[in-house]
């Protein structure tokens, strides 16, 4: 069985799959229209206070870059080959609608992430109703929102990350464990956007291979192939960028993108001083906080960290996590879970152990979501699904889409919230 028959196989989900796309995509255009339309009615005055070198977009919103408008020319060794795709992309912007363009593609992006994730529930068993629950709340997540405006890199790097694991997930499926070139591919693929991605999709692909059936000599051997290929196909993607952009790869500047993106945002975790750390990865993305004006010299806007929680945001969002966390022990003799538990934990390694991010916390950590929250919603959804049928797993579905529901009013409520402060401060 193919790859896209698995994926597309029944009729019905196909249709879900549909609706769920459109609806989405149409909802960030909606809610984000706003935002583009303030941009490009006073962009002569944000323009003063950008921070982000005369690109069109000008709102430095929990310290996203809109880095997708860079110029070509100065790669680094956290995005190697991130402007093979983000020079097309920022071309065409120019020709064809400028923030609006980026608006419709990202929406669709990230619409088609949600639709990746019911995809993912609905192969591992899991009911129409169970999938269509986890999809919309993913799709009405705060994170999605915002990442649907913002020209970032973040909403094709959740696309990307969500289309391995569900590749990794194809591949239990199959005799021979999935093809060599396109696990080869995907890895090449996820270090080329950001390359600590390769560490955790290469991870998945070593635990898909315990499967029992190979010698550890075998297991290793076939892992290593896979990496090789990998790294032949990233050489040929910096070569490409070599001949494209007059010599310039990553290759000649990681020390410079190290000092300037990697060593400046890292500090050592204090429980005292970055507690609400925890909340910036896994709550804020689900559901929108409260911002607030800092730093005028960076005009950034991020989380008000003085604003206390909602009673049903603290509710709904720990208790996601702690259907995840249940889900995890659960399937905690699964490769499936240990793949998922991967992207959690490196996700805290990287954040919260070495650093990464500190170093920069009073300007949020929001933006780091993307790489790890999708893992919470996929395990919180393994865990209802291993519940014997019946009232107890039917009651949890329906409260799951209770809290889709509420995050979807809470989110655009404070979506629209979040454009009044941005205009209360420019325009006052």
């Amino acid at each position: 069985m193919s790859f896209w028959h698995y994926l597309w196989r029944y009729r019905t989900d196909n249709w879900a799959a549909l609706i769920l796309f459109l609806a989405l995509t149409g909802l960030y255009i909606a809610a984000n229209m706003p935002y583009v339309q303030f941009m490009t009615e006073h962009d002569a005055l944000l323009q003063q206070h950008s921070p982000f070198y005369g690109a069109p977009f000008t709102l430095n919103l929990f310290n996203f870059d809109p880095s997708m408008y860079y110029p070509a020319g100065a790669p680094t060794i956290i995005h190697p080959v991130k402007d093979l795709l983000a020079v097309p992309l920022a071309w065409a912007a120019g020709h064809l609608g400028g923030l609006m363009f980026f608006l419709v593609v990202q929406s669709a992006i990230n619409a088609a992430s949600a639709v990746l994730l019911f995809y993912g529930i609905r192969r591992s068993g899991g009911s129409l109703a169970l999938a269509g629950a986890f999809g919309l709340w993913l799709g009405v997540s705060s994170y999605s929102l915002f990442t649907a405006l913002i020209p970032d890199s973040y909403p094709y790097v959740q696309l990307l990350i969500l289309w391995s694991v569900l590749y990794l997930q194809y591949a239990r499926s199959t005799e021979q464990g999935g093809g060599l070139w396109p696990q080869a591919s995907l890895a090449a693929a996820n270090f080329a956007i950001t390359s600590t991605n390769v560490a955790t999709f290469m991870a998945g692909v070593f635990i898909n291979l315990l499967d029992g059936s190979r010698r550890f000599g075998a297991l290793v051997r076939r892992f290593l192939l896979i990496g090789a290929a990998a790294l032949g196909l990233a050489l040929l993607l910096t070569g490409v960028q070599w001949l494209l952009f007059g010599g310039s790869t990553w290759l000649t500047s990681w020390r410079q993108g190290l000092s300037d993106g990697g060593f400046s945002y890292v500090a050592s975790f204090s429980w005292a001083h970055h507690w609400q750390a925890f909340y910036m990865l896994f709550i804020n993305p689900v559901f929108s906080p409260v911002i607030s004006y800092i730093d005028p010299g960076l005009a950034a806007f991020v989380t008000d960290l003085g604003q206390t929680y909602p009673l049903y945001v603290q509710v709904l969002g720990w208790g996601l996590i702690a259907l995840a966390l249940l889900g995890l022990y659960r399937g905690r003799r699964s490769r499936e879970s240990w793949i998922l538990a991967v992207y959690i934990g490196f996700a805290l390694l990287l954040h919260l152990v070495v650093g990464f991010g500190l170093g920069a916390f009073q300007y949020d950590m929001y933006l780091y979501a993307g790489h790890s929250l999708f893992a919470i919603f996929l395990l919180a959804a393994a865990f209802l699904n291993s519940l014997a049928p019946g009232r107890l797993r039917q009651l949890l579905v329906g409260l799951v889409w209770a809290a889709a529901l509420v995050a979807l009013v809470h989110n655009l409520v404070r979506h629209a919230e979040s454009l009044d402060t941005i205009r209360d401060v420019f325009l006052a």
